[in-house]
């Protein structure tokens, strides 16, 4: 493993975050320099791990936290099914970039003495589906996960480690410690980075003209995120 600082207790930090991708270490490294946060990379065997290496992101507020910005960014085709696990806000996230042509990405959030909760803004992740992209583990059902996920006991880290156990999956060291075996940072490109600045401050420039000379937001505006 690198010798990389970590605290004590990682559960300090301010948040976790893994994503599983099914290509090369370095398809996915090109992809990220594509990207706009310093990640940390690892080859788990089928999977590629990634995590983020910094807290923040490479860009200016509000698409600064490093952790969201990996979250929610699209995974290319050829890398999915890609599954996330992210431990933000005092929630645990899982995601699923699914295979095929969609590029819809569903999310199941689960929260501290309530259990999985509802989103209505995003897409809603079922558990079949859930297993299926983690390539349906033998002895492995769907009430399995919802045993654990309808509790609202546990904290979200734990819950997180769980569930990657029960579906056979790698990654538990990214996910604590953003370090494995084999693992290499990767730095997003700063002429990427510095084009989606640019595109943030355009479109919040053309929205408030547009909102102070019309008094609304501009038709078909979308979020400069959507972009990335």
């Amino acid at each position: 493993m690198r010798s990389k600082p970590v605290a004590d207790d990682s559960r300090s930090d301010p948040g976790h975050g893994l994503l599983l991708v099914r290509r090369s270490p370095a398809a996915v490294a090109r992809w990220l320099r594509r990207g706009l946060v310093s990640a940390t990379v690892a080859p788990l065997g089928e999977w590629t791990g990634v995590t983020v290496a910094e807290d923040s992101a490479r860009t200016s507020a509000p698409f600064d936290t490093a952790l969201e910005v990996l979250a929610a960014r699209p995974v290319p085709r050829r890398g999915r099914p890609a599954l996330g696990f992210f431990h933000m806000h005092g929630r645990a996230a899982v995601t699923l970039h699914a295979g095929g042509l969609s590029r819809t990405q569903r999310w199941l959030v689960w929260q501290p003495k309530v259990g999985v909760v509802e989103t209505p803004s995003l897409p809603r992740l079922g558990l079949p589906a859930l297993v299926a992209a983690a390539g349906s583990p033998s002895g492995v059902q769907p009430r399995d996960l919802a045993t654990v996920l309808r509790s609202g006991e546990g904290d979200p880290l734990d819950v997180l480690v769980t569930v990657l156990r029960l579906l056979h999956l790698p990654g538990r060291e990214l996910l604590l410690r953003r370090d494995a075996t084999g693992a290499s940072d990767v730095e997003p490109s700063g002429r990427g980075v510095a084009a989606f600045d640019r595109l943030v401050a355009e479109e919040a420039q053309q929205r408030a003209e547009w909102e102070a000379a019309w008094g609304g937001r501009p038709p078909g505006a979308g979020s400069a995120r959507e972009a990335r």
